[in-house]
């Protein structure tokens, strides 16, 4: 689920409250689409990347694009979109949503402070949607029927990786464990 909240600030801290659901995809009511709009060139026209300042922006305004991650679960993992970043292909584009985690362990989901700490984390779809002499065509939803792969051709990752290292420099040095087995077969 994909929801506006609104900022207040109470005894110092920002408090959000759920304002109304929204849509991320979509070319006529989607979030992603609509700040696109705003800022692309009659001259665009894809292949190119793209970077959406969401928090950046709206946050000024008063408000969080908040991401329910686990709408249907017990479970609290609340996500605020940061930033999305995009590589138009001719008919469709792999989007990044750079997320900061919000811990709120045991808060309300409509009404909570926002915490003090925020984790970065980034994921990733895509959208049957590009941009053609400064337009959009095609609908910016989707696949039907759930995404089942990412296809990255070198300018995409390019762009993607390079996004990442912008705004999280050490966030692609994190120490990682392999499997035991993996040096005897990255090794042939």
């Amino acid at each position: 689920m994909y929801a506006w909240y609104k900022h207040t600030k109470e005894n110092g801290q920002l408090c959000l409250t759920f304002a109304e659901e929204t849509s991320l995809a979509g070319c006529k009511n989607g979030v992603i689409a609509n700040e696109l709009k705003k800022i692309i060139n009659q001259t665009d026209n894809a292949p190119f990347g793209w970077a959406l300042p969401i928090a950046d922006k709206w946050n000024k305004e008063g408000y969080s694009l908040i991401i329910d991650i686990k709408p249907s679960s017990e479970e609290i993992f609340l996500c605020e979109l940061d930033r999305v970043f995009g590589y138009c292909y001719n008919e469709w584009t792999p989007v990044m949503l750079r997320l900061k985690s919000l811990d709120i362990e045991g808060a309300d989901k409509k009404n909570f402070i926002y915490p003090d700490e925020t984790q970065i984390i980034y994921t990733m779809y895509y959208l049957y949607g590009s941009v053609n002499n400064g337009q959009l065509v095609g609908t910016w939803n989707p696949p039907r029927g759930g995404i089942t792969a990412l296809l990255f051709w070198p300018e995409a990752m390019t762009f993607f990786i390079d996004q990442v290292k912008k705004y999280d420099p050490n966030f692609l040095s994190a120490n990682i464990k392999l499997m035991t087995a993996w040096k005897q077969y990255s090794n042939r």
